[in-house]
């Protein structure tokens, strides 16, 4: 069997689910157009070993239409496809873009380990010229992938005729995030077909064991999908694709596969070799250009215009804090509600501070710190609070504001609260000019402006010195 007859098959089944209006159609229109996109790929001559590339696609295609006919005939199949498929049974109102990431789930992460497996001997394995082909080939399928991915999106527009607003301004976003989570998800399904491979090597019985464990893994990632809210946003706060850990040779003790050379690099930087520490990506902001951004957004929000402040929480999140920009997109929706639900009169502080938990998990997720979400999130409205006190009590000299704002700083970066507190009183002096600006009617074009964008410079000048200089 070759490609095209994988893609004959296929298209006769989803003919079928078309008929029956089942929800699995989603992923199976989505998983055909991409093969025939890649024996496109496969003609033109992309790849350095055709043959390989197509039996590997075909061992990848069997394990889904293999898992499709059992479930269409009423037999078990592995969790991560008995998640996805109940789904489509349970809710096949569900939006078809929700069907085809947790298929892309199930498929990429499950299966596509076991199919380089079928088609890579552990010989080849231990081979460096046979890795580095099937490794350049592994690349080019990213890059036919990368090429779909808008297409797909056009085909999903095109099904769901009536789009929020919420999801055409997160369009591009999505596009992102679909490619990062391919390339994210098919790096980790190498490590996990070598971790595979050892213990194929060290007898049937390991391997099963190594395989229900990716299983268990995989299903437990695809359910974690099915919640309601935004999925890619969870994707990417929580990682892409799962990673077997380590396993064991036949004496029982630890032993690590022979790396790839692009799994090399790859576990160099996650660990920091070639690139920054986590915390000190942290520690590298831009204090004139967050100055600046914040003025803004400060703007926005006694203005109202929430849509702008959406726009500007994402780049003062990005500017600040480092995140890439999955999680900086989240992270500034949640900067935004929990301002949205502090900022009315008969506000909600506990809302508030649980959105902003969320987005300081975020942050200890990209950087390691704060090393405690929950108590940085009660510091940032504990400042929202004693700047509303000090806005309303006429003689109030702002201590209380300092120090609310020096108390989050030393919790954000781990540093001493008296060095940072210079920052914080630049900071509370912005505000105290904010203040005056909301006061004589938010004129845009009034004079208090630069002097408010001035202190904030000041003040993260300040920060960022004080945070290199306590890690130094």
């Amino acid at each position: 069997m070759g490609i095209d007859d994988v893609i004959a098959r296929m298209a006769g089944q989803a003919g079928e689910l078309r008929r029956a209006g089942d929800g699995r159609l989603a992923f199976h229109a989505t998983y055909l157009r991409t093969t025939r996109a890649v024996a496109a790929a496969l003609r033109a001559g992309v790849f350095a070993d055709t043959d390989w590339v197509d039996r590997w696609d075909v061992a990848f295609a069997q394990l889904y239409l293999d898992a499709l006919d059992a479930d269409r005939c009423g037999e078990p199949v592995p969790a991560p496809w008995a998640v996805a498929f109940g789904t489509a049974r349970r809710q096949p109102g569900m939006p078809p873009v929700r069907h085809v990431l947790l298929g892309m789930n199930a498929h990429i992460n499950y299966d596509l380990p076991q199919a380089l497996l079928a088609v890579i001997s552990d010989e080849e394995f231990d081979d460096p010229r046979v890795r580095d082909r099937r490794e350049a080939d592994h690349r080019r399928i990213d890059e036919v992938l990368d090429a779909q991915v808008g297409a797909e999106d056009a085909e999903f527009q095109r099904l769901e005729q009536t789009r929020s607003w919420q999801d055409a301004l997160l369009q591009p976003l999505n596009r992102m995030a679909t490619r990062r989570f391919l390339h994210e998800a098919r790096a980790k399904v190498w490590a996990n077909a070598l971790q595979l491979s050892l213990a194929r090597r060290a007898g049937p019985d390991s391997y099963a064991r190594r395989l229900a464990e990716l299983e268990d893994l995989c299903g437990r990632r695809v359910a974690d999908l099915v919640r309601p809210g935004p999925v890619l946003l969870r994707l990417a706060a929580g990682g892409f694709g799962v990673r077997l850990p380590a396993g064991e040779d036949r004496a029982g003790t630890s032993r690590s596969p022979r790396i790839w050379p692009g799994l090399a690099v790859a576990r160099a930087l996650s660990v920091g070799t070639t690139r920054p520490p986590r915390s000190a990506r942290l520690r590298s902001f831009d204090p004139v250009r967050v100055g600046h951004l914040e003025c803004a957004m400060w703007m926005a929000y006694y203005r109202r215009e929430w849509a702008r402040l959406l726009v500007l929480s994402v780049w003062v999140v990005r500017s600040t804090f480092g995140m890439d920009w999955i999680r900086t997109l989240h992270g500034a929706w949640l900067v935004l509600r929990g301002n949205q639900l502090w900022a009315p009169s008969d506000n909600d502080p506990a809302g508030a501070r649980r959105c902003m938990g969320r987005f300081y998990a975020l942050l200890r997720l990209t950087h390691g710190e704060p090393a405690d979400p929950a108590r940085a999130a009660r510091l940032e409205v504990d400042w929202w609070a004693a700047h509303r006190t000090h806005q309303r009590t006429a003689g109030d000299d702002g201590g209380p504001l300092v120090t609310a704002l020096a108390k989050l700083y030393a919790c954000v970066y781990n540093v001493r609260e008296a060095a940072v507190r210079p920052a914080a009183e630049h900071r509370a002096r912005a505000m105290d000019i904010s203040d005056q600006w909301v006061s004589e009617g938010c004129d845009r074009d009034s004079p208090l402006l630069p002097a408010e964008r001035a202190e904030l410079v000041r003040s993260y000048s300040a920060l960022l010195a004080a945070v290199r200089d306590e890690r130094s």
